[in-house]
């Protein structure tokens, strides 16, 4: 079944391809929900936390979790919306930043997945997703 929403953008900031299959698509991304990672910058220590989203009824989303098996229920398309929430961890108080928001619309063309993305600094969010599908 297409999960796919109304109220997503007809443009988008970056295009491209992963060299994966739909379903494995959907795994990977499945994988990111709930994550937590830690990371340096120069503004220092960071802490993210990254939630998953996926359409449900046209116009409303529902959060993905680990286990959700949502390779099994779609098929040829998914807008899905990923945001990271990131905080800057500091001796005198943590400092939590604004999310980012990434409205992801993906296609299954066989072999591989045409993906649509948008958000700022969607070239980040591109190394992302190509590593989390290429593992």
């Amino acid at each position: 079944m297409r999960r796919i929403s109304y109220t997503f953008p007809h443009s988008c900031d970056i295009e491209f391809e992963v060299p994966v299959t739909f379903a494995k698509y959907l795994d990977a991304v499945e994988k990111l929900a709930g994550r937590q990672d830690n990371f340096r910058t120069e503004i220092g220590p960071v802490k993210r936390d990254i939630s998953v989203h996926l359409a449900v009824d046209r116009t409303g989303f529902e959060k993905i979790t680990r286990g959700s098996n949502i390779s099994r229920i779609v098929t040829d398309e998914a807008d899905i919306i990923i945001t990271f929430s990131d905080t800057i961890l500091k001796s005198d108080g943590h400092l939590p930043m604004p999310d980012k928001k990434y409205l992801v619309k993906a296609l299954d063309k066989g072999t591989r997945t045409e993906i649509f993305v948008t958000g700022e600094n969607s070239a980040e969010f591109k190394r992302i997703i190509y590593e989390a599908c290429t593992k």
